[in-house]
């Protein structure tokens, strides 16, 4: 518990920053090198020296969750730089973290990597964790899907937005909120769920990395043995070869009468070319 707590608190500490650097409580310079990076050191010390099953969960979040915000950097990088709807603050947001106003280059460095290894993969990891909680891994894509989604509208970008309008420099900081800009960072939102929605439902497996039973109910149980593997069907007869081993019976004799026709066939084709 302790550690998926720490994991947790690292994942959320990025954005709380941000936050907390714009209603003016802790500027993003010390918030980074009293908390974040030494609670990350700590942390990524703790995996690579004592490892767990459980950091599978945290690993595939994080990645899944920088995936998410490249390809929502795709839309909104778009946005920006083609067609100029609105200003990209993450090179400003980057200097808030060097405590130099003045080199946006370095800003602009330190700025995304804050967004996609903190911001992205710490939403990843939150939500992977809370759907491995919930059970999720039971659910059907669509539903996975959707439910990343509604993550990822609320609290996430409902977070964003009220942090951009309730500070009184908030919008000065950040961006103004407008229908554009509201319209396309939620747009920008809807694509990363989507896709940390599709990676989980692909890396439900991680259910093997968790180490309680869902919230929701205990999961079906694992065969008996490795408790890695489903337990193959009984050998269909002493002539089956090892492919038809692993299939079910009705499976095997469709394909088995399949090849047949298939081979009888061809030796028809045969004779008659030899004709």
């Amino acid at each position: 518990m302790v550690r998926i707590g720490l994991h947790l608190l690292l994942a959320a500490l990025p954005l709380l920053a941000i936050s907390a650097h714009v209603f003016g409580l802790i500027t993003m310079n010390v918030s980074a090198g009293l908390l974040v990076i030494p609670l990350a050191a700590a942390i990524v010390a703790l995996t690579v020296l004592a490892p767990h099953t459980g950091d599978r969960v945290v690993a595939d979040g994080m990645i899944w969750g920088v995936v998410g915000c490249a390809v929502y950097d795709g839309f909104r990088l778009t946005t920006v730089h083609v067609f100029g709807w609105w200003a990209d603050f993450i090179p400003t947001m980057g200097t808030w973290i060097t405590g130099n106003p003045d080199d946006l280059t370095a800003g602009a460095v330190v700025g995304y990597l804050w967004r996609y290894v903190g911001d992205g993969g710490g939403i990843g990891i939150t939500f992977f964790a809370l759907a491995c909680a919930f059970g999720l891994q039971r659910w059907s894509r669509r539903a996975v899907v959707g439910a990343a989604i509604a993550f990822s509208v609320f609290p996430v970008w409902a977070g964003l937005v009220g942090t951009v309008a309730i500070a009184p420099r908030g919008q000065t900081m950040m961006f103004p909120i407008t229908w554009v800009t509201l319209t396309l960072s939620l747009i920008g939102h809807l694509i990363f769920g989507w896709i940390m929605g599709l990676g989980f439902h692909r890396s439900r497996s991680v259910r093997k990395s968790w180490p309680w039973e869902p919230l929701t109910g205990s999961m079906p149980a694992l065969p008996m043995g490795t408790g890695r593997q489903a337990a193959l069907p009984a050998p269909r007869n002493p002539q089956t070869p090892p492919t038809g081993q692993s299939m079910d019976p009705d499976t095997w004799e469709l394909w088995r009468r399949q090849l047949e026709a298939n081979t009888a066939g061809r030796r028809s084709t045969r004779r008659e070319r030899v004709r």
